[in-house]
């Protein structure tokens, strides 16, 4: 009996020493890698090529600028945020692949450059090929689910809303999924319609798409619908809305249109999903913002974050009607960063422990329960009504 034990032992102390001089072999892929190659923490992209889309829309693509990090794969409809440094201030911006997801050699983003804007307007007028960006994973929940959305798909776009479309159709169209599309797309003028040729080449090929523009500001020899997407136009151009699934992407403004129209209709509202909505241009002018507090006051901004060897504090002071990490971001020699990705309050990529003071959120935005019970916000839409201490320590 002791002499099998020894031998046991013995072979046991082998195998322990084989396994810890084995080499692992040159196939191996462990969950970690597969985790980072499917969802990275962020990707350092290269832009390789600029296209014009229109009098003021550009096509940016862009490769993996590190040969042996291939871009992670996407769902048709996802966006990215890109990061860019503008005179020393370094802040990211979402914006939708228009690139099909069947294809990973490069992502494609159509930007339009926005008036009065700060990242867009910077891009259009500077962004040159051979430039490197980092940028999240890709990100959102607009994309298509068989098993809640059906067969029967409404995409009503507004401007440049049209890009996760693009790549929506690109991936419907090229793996021919037998599904039924219906877009509406609003723009102002003619030459605000974007990818049109690329539109008009699916047409061709494909009939179970239907594709409707609607310019609020037509030319008189334009023979299209127009004015606005009305329920009379989308009741038109569907029929029954009982058994489609809407989204809707566009501006702020336009949403609130669309989801008039909807009700309207008596469309429910678990079958109609909107892209994240953004920041408004005016926080005073949404409902709910204290109509004691003026546009002009300022407050102060206390962020504890965690040094080079200890746990500091930075003391900002910001008006009261910029987002919290517009504020941050803008705040310049300053060592702290907040990752972010759709600065709507959706991804959550920024959330942050607010330790004392209130802020505003839009009533729009959907904040999770359990960030409301331990005291998260979302610093890219929350604005400071009040003195305020962040705490970026919490992991």
């Amino acid at each position: 009996m002791m002499e099998d034990i020894k031998k046991y032992q013995k072979a046991e102390k082998e195998k322990k020493l084989r396994e810890k001089n084995q080499p692992i072999p040159w196939y191996y892929d462990g969950l970690e890698k597969l985790c980072d190659r499917i969802h990275p923490t962020s990707q350092l992209l290269k832009l390789t090529d600029i296209k014009d889309l229109s009098y003021d829309t550009k096509l940016y693509r862009f490769i993996s600028a590190n040969p042996d990090k291939p871009l992670a794969p996407f769902r048709a409809g996802s966006y990215i945020g890109l990061t860019v440094n503008i005179n020393s201030v370094r802040t990211s911006r979402p914006y939708s692949l228009v690139s099909s997801p069947n294809q990973l050699a490069y992502y494609e983003l159509g930007i339009r450059k926005k008036e009065g804007g700060f990242v867009s307007p910077f891009l259009y007028h500077n962004a040159q090929i051979g430039d490197i960006f980092v940028s999240t994973e890709p990100l959102g929940n607009l994309y298509y689910n068989p098993l809640f959305h059906g067969k029967n798909l409404v995409f009503i776009a507004g401007g440049c809303g049209i890009t996760p479309f693009i790549s929506m159709l690109r991936d419907i169209t090229e793996r021919a999924v037998p599904i039924k599309i219906i877009l509406l797309y609003g723009c102002v003028t003619e030459k605000d319609i974007l990818f049109n040729e690329e539109l008009r080449e699916i047409l061709s090929r494909r009939s179970n798409i239907t594709i409707t523009h609607i310019l609020s500001e037509p030319a008189a020899d334009w023979k299209g619908e127009c004015g606005f997407i009305t329920k009379d136009k989308i009741i038109t151009q569907i029929g029954s809305f009982k058994d489609k699934y809407f989204y809707v992407v566009g501006n702020r403004p336009m949403y609130k249109f669309i989801e008039n129209e909807l009700n309207e209709m008596g469309v429910p509202r678990h079958k109609i999903y909107y892209e994240a909505f953004g920041v408004p241009e005016d926080i005073t002018q949404v409902m709910g913002w204290p109509s004691n507090i003026d546009s002009s006051k300022k407050v102060k901004v206390t962020v504890s974050f965690r040094g080079t060897k200890e746990i500091e504090n930075q003391e900002f002071e910001v008006y009261c009607v910029e987002p919290l990490l517009n504020s941050i971001e803008g705040f310049k020699n300053s060592q702290i960063t907040i990752d972010n990705g759709c600065r709507s309050g959706e991804c959550a990529l920024c959330r942050t422990k607010l330790l004392k003071g209130n802020v505003f959120v839009p009533p729009e935005v959907t904040v999770r329960e359990v960030d409301n019970d331990f005291g998260f916000i979302h610093p890219c839409v929350s604005y400071p009504i009040t003195d305020v201490h962040l705490d970026l320590t919490y992991t």
